[in-house]
């Protein structure tokens, strides 16, 4: 698709600077075409050099870089937000796929909502119900007692609503296992990555509310809580009965011990540890995690 720069600035609502160019693509700053939307979110005189020297592509920029370019470009308060934008509205075709494949197995009693997409091999219990537009990538298990809300995708590999890990330890010291008989209560434009593991609860409910995006190879184990907009990437897991704020950035590796809670805006530090309460909008980092001045 072409589109002259002044259209993007007009989407964006910012103000376009120099000459009004057709771009027909995107491109990395570090790649650069020409007649591409390109990007700098941090300010570099490397990338002021990179800009100056390819005047045929228009670029979204931070505020650092206004008079300092040759090229057409705008300004912006978040230009990689504002690049996704672009690219998600002018370049990508963002039809969902829908239908179910014919190898999947969905039981009877499974609620599925509408242009709702099942993959191959997919299994879903009867107990399971899936809201609209929701789509589910091939090889994924949607076992007893999960709600699942509307716009959510579930990548590869994912099995969301077995039993969790669950022991007590009898008289002679053998492990008697723990019946899990609770759900799982999945909010709205969920992004759950491929081979991730989220159980049941015990008695109650596992929640995961509306737009949290959940990395490849997380656990989230029984009665965990995490709510909405929080990020939890690669590698992370979280045991039972962790609860976790809103707007927390969880790094990849790290794992949070039984029954913490994180506070809301709060950032886990890659690798990190956590075996007690993190407060809102604190900074964690290390084994064992602590508060790091940022």
């Amino acid at each position: 698709m072409k589109v002259l720069a002044s259209e993007i600035a007009a989407y964006i609502r910012g103000h376009l600077s120099g000459d009004d160019i057709c771009i027909e693509g995107y491109a990395s700053i570090n790649d650069v075409n020409e007649g591409k939307l390109l990007f700098a979110k941090h300010y570099s005189d490397n990338y002021i050099d990179i800009l100056n020297n390819s005047l045929n592509n228009l670029a979204i920029v931070g505020h650092e870089y206004k008079d300092k370019l040759k090229c057409s470009y705008i300004c912006s308060d978040n230009p990689r937000l504002d690049y996704i934008r672009c690219i998600s509205h002018f370049f990508v075709d963002m039809e969902n796929p829908v239908g179910v494949h014919p190898s999947a197995v969905i039981e009877k009693g499974a609620l599925i909502g509408d242009n709702v997409f099942i993959g191959a091999n997919c299994f879903i219990s009867r107990f399971a119900s899936i809201g609209d537009n929701t789509i589910i990538m091939p090889n994924v298990v949607v076992d007893n007692k999960v709600s699942i809300g509307s716009d959510c995708i579930i990548k590869s590999g994912t099995v969301i609503g077995q039993s969790g890990f669950g022991y007590e330890f009898d008289e002679q010291g053998v492990p008697v296992r723990f019946p899990h008989t609770g759900s799982v209560a999945i909010g709205n434009s969920v992004h759950i990555g491929a081979n991730v593991t989220i159980d049941r609860a015990a008695v109650a409910q596992t929640v995961i509310e509306d737009n949290v995006k959940i990395d490849n190879h997380v656990h989230i184990a029984h009665n965990c809580i995490i709510h909405r907009n929080t990020i939890i990437t690669a590698g992370a897991i979280l045991s039972g009965g962790v609860e976790i704020g809103e707007n927390c950035w969880v790094s990849p590796n790290s794992s949070i011990a039984q029954k913490a809670k994180i506070g809301s805006r709060s950032t886990i530090g890659i690798g990190s540890v956590v075996l007690k309460r993190v407060k809102e909008s604190d900074v964690v980092f290390g084994i064992p995690a602590v508060t790091i001045n940022r």
